[in-house]
């Protein structure tokens, strides 16, 4: 009887239900040994960047103009898009390769004579003062790697502070790129043995003593891109390490510091201090370069695309207030490019290559959209008044007096933007004070130059100038313009502007001789803005004293001098003043003035966004379910519906009562809609979305609420 018991409690069991370790056996296995799988090799990251090229090139624009653009046209416009960003960013490139050339010349000559200087016992370091802009450390770390790789026999590491959290890490990070570099793909021989044949530590420097043998190397240099971002002790480990190292290795540090040497010498323990011989190098400033950038990239003549001014405003705004680097302008310079030859029809017109002629490209919706421009009404506006109403007719109705006003003025328009960029040039010469080229493109291009505070200064001192400082600005202005300026690739232009200097030349002249007749009388020449023109007179009279003002008298020497400020005032006042690039015709074909592309994708809202989502859902959904009402709905999604019951609650939410709430308003209160686990299942997913939108948190005070985490609107 107990045996057959016993037969029935163990039938169901089975002894591998409770075995620790299975051994998988496929059944359709053989016999045969697996085979070893073969070696991941770097080839399919080289085809997959290559099918990404290949997928890049084959991008197309899309036809525009309600889909009724030809290919032709599409195409030109990325063909330009290509062309004209090329250039822009060769351009830029040649500055950004010409930036820092002094400090990498002089840092490349201070390693080369460290790494032969041997015999010192200290670490020679040198400080690279980067200034507070902190973006600008990557650009001048990667063109001091480059190119001390290329002039200096030895392995060069740029260590970062994510890259180094402690000592084993950095030396590791540390090792692993110095032998790198010299070591090829095929190349078996592991760094890591001693001679003696035992193994040595992955963070053992004396691997890379070994590879400093082996390849004779002159320098080590080491570059803490962020030193500053490090942890003090770590440093200071660091540096002892490499002290202790230093008849082995010769190590070269560069540290890249924010602030200055003397906050970061305090920082420092004495010992690793005494461990290092400095040297400071000044490194150009990120606000003078991006100037650069600006001047040659988007001021040029060369420029085939222009920022209008409220653009210009929001990037300069998201440089200072979020301390973007250089290539973050550049990267936004180029999205502006892309909106503007990718979303704009006529942008065809910028093509000056000479291909095919405008009257076989233009269709009958390019004229129709020439004709809604701004600047056409303006132009038609300015004919009626002038009392053309001929042409302004023919204009409207007939394409090909379109056609033909528009190729007058493509023609023109470089010369029109020479006269703009050459008044600018002159004024900025001709300033007491330095000018910031950014803002003196954005005041003309407002068409503001004639009025601006920096033309209002230079008339002011000339004004108070002396003849000798009167002959020297006029000898500035002249060169100004015979020279041009390199910076927008702006040649002199000394012929086309021969009647101005050749006035300017007889002001000086003029000037010049009465400053001669004033040394031979001994008498100095004044204007009668730089003397007082009223004198106070004082006369006591009966013991009273009685104060009259009376005019100073001025020489003939000083009215003749009045009168040639005067008259060089007025001069460089009908200079100064050019046409608005805003009312030229056709400026939206060169000017890119939208914000609206630039400011969703650099400056997103996400908040916002999710917020008006959760508002109004059917601006997004686009269904006929959701009713294009705002506020509670059951016809909107349950997460839109629960939003809307979040808004109006306090700080604290019952959660039963907001089901009860939300039950009511989805499930249609007696009809029932709704099935109650249905509407249930819905509630907690609502929740749940609201919950990773960071709105609301489970509450500490009250087990059964939810806490208000966030308020629409702030």
């Amino acid at each position: 009887m107990s045996e057959i018991n016993e037969e029935n409690s163990h039938k169901g069991f089975d002894a591998a239900d409770h075995q620790t370790a299975y051994v998988y056996n496929p059944a359709n296995a053989d016999n045969e040994p697996l085979a070893r799988p073969p070696k991941r090799r770097k080839v399919l990251k080289i085809k997959s960047s290559a099918a990404n090229s290949i997928e890049a090139k084959s991008f197309n624009f899309e036809p525009l103009l309600d889909g009724l653009e030809t290919q032709e046209c599409a195409g030109l416009r990325k063909t330009l898009f290509e062309s004209s960003w090329s250039a822009t960013e060769a351009r830029i490139q040649s500055i950004l390769s010409e930036a820092n050339e002094g400090t990498l010349a002089e840092v490349t000559a201070f390693v080369g004579d460290s790494g032969l200087a041997r015999d010192t016992e200290r670490v020679p370091t040198g400080f690279v003062v980067t200034g507070p802009n902190i973006t600008s450390q990557c650009l001048l770390f990667n063109q001091l790697a480059t190119r001390l790789k290329s002039e200096i026999h030895g392995p060069v590491v740029t260590l970062r502070s994510g890259d180094a959290s402690n000592l084993k890490a950095a030396l590791k990070q540390l090792i692993r790129d110095a032998t790198n570099q010299r070591s090829s793909l095929d190349d078996e021989e592991d760094i890591s043995s001693h001679k003696c044949g035992r193994k040595l530590l992955n963070y053992d420097l004396k691997i890379l003593h070994g590879h400093v043998e082996a390849h004779e190397s002159q320098a080590v240099v080491v570059a803490f891109q962020d030193s500053e971002a490090f942890d003090t002790s770590l440093l200071a480990e660091l540096i002892s390490l490499f002290s202790s190292w230093k008849d082995r290795i010769p190590f070269v540090l560069l540290f890249g510091i924010a602030t200055s040497v003397d906050l970061f010498h305090e920082r420092l323990s004495r010992a690793a201090s005494r461990s290092l011989e400095g040297r400071q190098f000044d490194v150009e400033q990120t606000s003078s370069l991006l100037e650069r950038i600006f001047e040659k990239a988007v001021t040029g003549v060369e420029a085939s695309l222009r920022l209008g001014t409220k653009l210009v405003s929001e990037l300069i705004e998201r440089q200072e207030d979020h301390v973007q680097s250089v290539q973050s302008f550049v990267e936004a310079l180029k999205y502006s490019y892309m909106c503007h030859f990718y979303g704009n029809p006529l942008s065809i017109l910028n093509d000056v290559s000479g291909g095919a002629p405008l009257s076989k490209l233009l269709q009958s919706q390019h004229f129709e959209l020439i004709r809604m421009l701004p600047s056409f009404k303006k132009l038609t506006e300015g004919l009626i008044e002038a009392g053309k109403l001929i042409q302004a007719r023919d204009l409207l109705r007939d394409d090909k007096a379109l056609l033909r006003e528009v190729i007058s003025c493509f023609e023109s328009r470089h010369t029109d933007t020479a006269l703009i960029l050459r008044a600018m040039h002159v004024a900025a010469a001709c300033s007491p004070e330095s000018v910031a080229k950014i803002e003196l493109y954005m005041t003309t291009f407002q068409g503001n130059l004639g009025e601006s505070d920096l033309v209002r200064s230079i008339l002011d001192s000339i004004k108070r100038m002396t003849p000798e400082d009167l002959t020297e600005f006029i000898q500035r202005a002249s060169e100004a313009i015979e020279a041009g300026c390199p910076g927008m690739d702006l040649e002199g232009w000394a012929e086309e502007d021969a009647e101005f200097l050749g006035e300017l030349s007889e002001i000086q002249s003029q000037v010049s001789s009465l400053l001669q007749e004033s040394e031979k009388s001994g008498k100095p020449v004044r204007s009668s803005y730089a003397i007082h023109s009223k004198g106070v007179r004082t006369t006591v009279i009966a013991q009273r004293v009685q104060l009259s003002y009376e005019k100073s008298t001025l020489s003939e020497q000083d009215k003749e001098f009045t009168a040639l400020v005067d008259r060089l005032s007025q001069l460089l006042v009908d200079y100064f003043t050019v046409d608005n690039p805003q009312d030229m015709f056709l400026n939206e074909v060169w000017l890119f003035n939208s914000t609206s592309p630039y400011r969703d994708y650099f400056t997103p809202r996400p908040r916002a966004v999710i917020e008006r989502a959760l508002s109004a859902p059917y601006d997004y959904l686009n269904c006929e379910c959701c009713e294009p009402l705002e506020g509670l709905s059951s016809t909107h999604p349950a997460t839109a519906i629960l939003y809307q019951m979040y808004l109006e609650t306090g700080s604290l939410i019952n959660i039963f009562d907001l089901w009860s709430a939300f039950f009511e308003m989805i499930g249609g209160g007696d009809e029932a809609k709704v099935d109650e686990r249905d509407a249930l299942v819905l509630f907690y997913r609502a929740l749940a979305d609201l919950k990773s939108l960071g709105m609301v948190k489970q509450s500490k005070k009250k087990a059964d609420h939810l806490a208000k985490v966030s308020w629409k609107g702030l």
